[in-house]
């Protein structure tokens, strides 16, 4: 209770006079000593302030309001403290999150290292990749500016080989269409190498093409079927020499009794009249006469008609040959002797060899080759700008 002691005497300011006026008391005593030995000693001073209630009071309210100051004070604590509590939970919570939010990015960031790494490692590969393919890329320029000054001589060695077939499938066998496909492949060769000298000789290659394309188409395929068609059953053809009696009917045939009948002179008649035309003509089959160009045809024993056979069949072979070789003397050379042979050793009353006799004139008056150009041109052309460019590469 000190301090409100102390601040009532601060409040009150008359104690410290109090004092003084004790300490003057003393000091003024010897000056009046004479004084108060002759006579009586004055009174007491009145005690100045104010009364001992009054100071109770004041006390009393002080102590009050310092209580409410205190109270306020504990209030205001205790408000901070419960906000500082929060503010510290909510940073703490959050300090978490960030903590947690860290450990996240942290654990990106690592994976985006490794990414990088990765990416790094594949980029070196790649790098590397591209250095060796570049490389191999200069090589081949390289290479292919080398060949180049050689290609266009061997393209025209090509096209030169080409046009020489053309020429042998015209000479030899006539075969037009082999000779277009050979003209057509030196001509998509001449147009690669997109050089000035290839467009004279595809405009030679590209007149012999239409030149042979204009020509008359031959239908060798069928032409050739059909003489397989006359080849064909040659083994079931009569000959001359093995001419059959020609069967005569029967006279008693149909003319049978009918059971039960009677016996009469007529029917014995007409049964000795039946039996002798009958002898009459088994007789008549012991002779034939028969008119025959070559009498040597019908003296053919069974071993030599065999080979009358494969002879024919030879003979439609060697024709087939010269139809396919558009060799057109010696088709109609063998289609003439097999014609001949049909004629003199087979029977030409058969239907079947009159039949084959009619297809070989059919066949005979086909034609089987035309006139074909001559690709003499186009080929020392060719031939001549290929010297001309290898002795210039030279």
């Amino acid at each position: 209770m000190s301090a409100p002691e102390f601040s009532t005497s601060s409040a009150t300011g008359s104690p410290a006079p109090a004092p003084a006026a004790q300490a003057s008391g003393p000091a003024a005593a010897p000056a009046s000593g004479p004084a108060s030995a002759s006579g009586p000693p004055p009174p007491p001073p009145p005690a100045s302030g104010r009364p001992p209630a009054s100071a109770g009071r004041s006390g009393s309210l002080l102590a009050l309001l310092a209580l409410l100051v205190a109270l306020g004070a504990a209030t205001a604590a205790g408000v901070l403290w419960q906000r500082s509590d929060t503010v510290g939970r909510e940073a703490a919570r959050r300090l978490q999150a960030g903590d947690a939010r860290t450990e996240q990015l942290e654990t990106q960031v690592r994976q985006s290292q490794e990414t990088v790494r990765e990416l790094q490692a594949r980029s070196a590969v790649l790098e590397s990749k591209l250095t060796e393919a570049l490389g191999q890329q200069a090589q081949l320029e390289r290479m292919y500016k080398d060949m180049a000054v050689e290609s266009v001589a061997a393209v025209l060695g090509d096209v030169e080989s080409a046009v020489g077939l053309a020429s042998q499938q015209l000479l030899v066998s006539g075969n037009v269409r082999g000779a277009i496909v050979a003209l057509q492949d030196a001509d998509d060769r001449l147009q690669r190498i997109n050089q000035p000298e290839a467009l004279g000789l595809r405009r030679l290659i590209a007149r012999d093409i239409e030149r042979l394309s204009a020509l008359p188409a031959v239908d060798v395929a069928a032409l050739a079927l059909r003489l397989d068609t006359v080849a064909a059953g040659l083994e079931d053809l009569p000959l001359v020499a093995g001419l059959a009696p020609v069967a005569s009917p029967d006279p008693l045939a149909g003319h049978e009794a009918p059971e039960g009948a009677r016996f009469t002179f007529e029917q014995l008649a007409s049964t000795g009249r039946k039996g002798w035309e009958a002898l009459l003509a088994e007789l008549s089959q012991l002779f034939r006469v028969n008119r025959i160009d070559r009498p040597d045809a019908v003296l053919l024993a069974p071993e030599q008609q065999y080979f009358v056979r494969q002879n024919l069949r030879l003979t439609l072979l060697s024709a087939r040959l010269a139809l396919l070789g558009r060799s057109e003397p010696v088709f109609r050379s063998d289609l003439d002797r097999a014609a001949g042979w049909l004629r003199d050793y087979f029977q030409v009353e058969d239907r079947r060899v009159s039949g084959k006799l009619a297809m070989i004139e059919q066949l005979r008056t086909s034609a089987i080759s035309t006139e074909l150009p001559s690709l003499s041109d186009t080929l020392a052309a060719v031939r001549s700008a290929r010297v001309a460019r290898e002795t210039s590469t030279e």
